[in-house]
C-alpha cells in the first residue's frame, strides 16, 4: 500500500532554500532528523485528471512530507499573508476512486488559519496558542482522506 498526497496552492509553491539544503543533507544525528519535504507538478495527464476537480487553486503538486516538521515549519516561517494552500491525502494511490468517491460524497473538510491561529474541522473551531500554534497543530489531524484541508493566513 502507498499513501499519496497532493498540494494545491494559489501561487507556485517553491521549496525554500532553507528547507532545499535540509533536504539535501546526508549525515543526521538522530533518526527523527531524517524527513524531508519535497514537491512535484503533477501532469494533466497524470494525477491531474483524477484530483484537478477536487481542489478550487490553480498550483497542483504531489507532496511528500505534508505531515513533517518541515511542512510546518514552512507554514511558520514562509507562507505569506493571502496565501492559500488545499491539501489531500489517500492511504492508498491505488484506490484513488474510492476515495475520490466517499469524499464527493460527504466531505469533512479542515479549515486552519495560520494568521488567526485557528483550526476548525466537523467538531467544532478551535484556538491555537499564538506562541506554540505549530506544536499544538502538530498533534492535530490536518491530513485526511475525508475532506481538502485548507490552509490560509490573513
Amino acid at each position: 500500500m502507498s499513501e499519496i498526497t497532493f498540494l494545491a496552492s494559489s501561487k507556485s509553491f517553491i521549496i525554500p532554500d532553507e528547507i532545499q539544503e535540509y533536504n539535501n543533507r546526508t549525515v543526521f544525528e538522530r533518526i527523527e532528523d531524517v524527513m524531508g519535504l519535497w514537491v512535484e507538478e503533477v501532469e494533466s495527464d497524470g494525477w491531474g485528471e483524477s484530483v484537478e476537480g477536487l481542489f478550487t487553486l490553480p498550483y497542483i503538486y504531489e507532496i511528500t512530507g505534508a505531515d513533517s516538521q518541515l511542512f510546518l515549519f514552512y507554514l511558520e516561517k514562509y507562507m505569506e499573508v493571502g496565501d492559500v494552500i488545499e491539501l489531500l491525502h489517500f492511504p492508498n494511490q491505488h484506490n484513488v476512486e474510492y476515495y475520490i468517491s466517499r469524499l464527493s460524497e460527504h466531505p469533512e473538510s479542515i479549515f486552519i488559519n495560520v494568521g488567526s491561529f485557528t483550526y476548525q474541522d466537523k467538531y467544532g473551531t478551535y484556538q491555537l496558542n499564538s506562541k506554540n500554534w505549530v506544536e499544538e497543530l502538530s498533534h492535530k489531524n490536518f491530513l485526511t482522506e475525508y475532506g481538502v484541508t485548507t490552509i490560509v493566513k490573513y
